[in-house]
């Protein structure tokens, strides 16, 4: 595909010498850009740029960049063609492992069962959700590897370490924003809503989830 020398003219301007690398790099590692926070600036850099940086990213790498929102914000990201990763490098290019997707779509639930509360989530919350909620079974199975009626101080030392590692993985994917890392105290993004675009089918089929566990 042939493009006009004007094309990429954008990377000219006095906006693109500010905002553009850390754009690109933010983008490139797998974060959903929203208005909040550190990202907002980019945010901004990418809605009034769109047209023109999503053909930048479709022409010289093969990816797609997309705005999409939910009920609340907007968020931006890079898509992959269905049929592979474009022309990105491998370790810019991973997928999740089942445990982290189902973890997401656990986590897609919390936030949608808060619908007119604050997304902010704490430790205590977590363990509350893990013991009584409606999907407590799929939580224990996913997390202690089995449903117990009790378990130890030991198995809920590692639980909260594999929760931990989840949370900074979505911290890192933009689906989540830590208030108090130390405390596991984190609010749950507007872009966690991609999990439900991406997982559908999972989502929508309990049994399939516990499968996939």
């Amino acid at each position: 595909m042939e493009l006009e020398n004007t094309a990429f003219e954008f990377l000219t301007r006095e906006a693109a010498t500010k905002f553009f690398a850390e754009t690109d790099f933010t983008l490139k590692q797998g974060r959903h850009i929203q208005q909040y926070g550190a990202d907002g600036k980019l945010f901004d850099y990418l809605y009034d740029n769109y047209t023109e940086l999503s053909k930048y990213y479709e022409h010289l790498f093969g990816v797609y960049l997309r705005k999409e929102s939910n009920d609340r914000a907007e968020y931006f990201f890079l898509d992959f063609p269905e049929d592979g990763h474009g022309r990105f490098v491998k370790d810019r290019y991973k997928e999740l492992d089942a445990r982290h997707v189902i973890f997401g779509i656990l986590l897609l639930n919390v936030y949608k069962e808060r619908m007119f509360e604050k997304k902010e989530i704490k430790w205590e919350n977590l363990e509350q959700t893990f013991d009584e909620s409606e999907h407590r079974e799929l939580w224990q199975k996913l997390l202690y590897g089995e449903v117990k009626r009790n378990y130890t101080p030991n198995e809920k030392d590692e639980v909260k370490r594999k929760v931990e590692h989840s949370l900074n993985l979505f911290d890192r994917l933009g689906w989540i924003s830590w208030v108090d890392p130390a405390n596991l105290h984190f609010e749950i993004m507007p872009s966690i809503d991609r999990i439900a675009k991406l997982y559908n089918n999972e989502i929508t089929n309990v049994e399939l989830m516990s499968e996939y566990i």
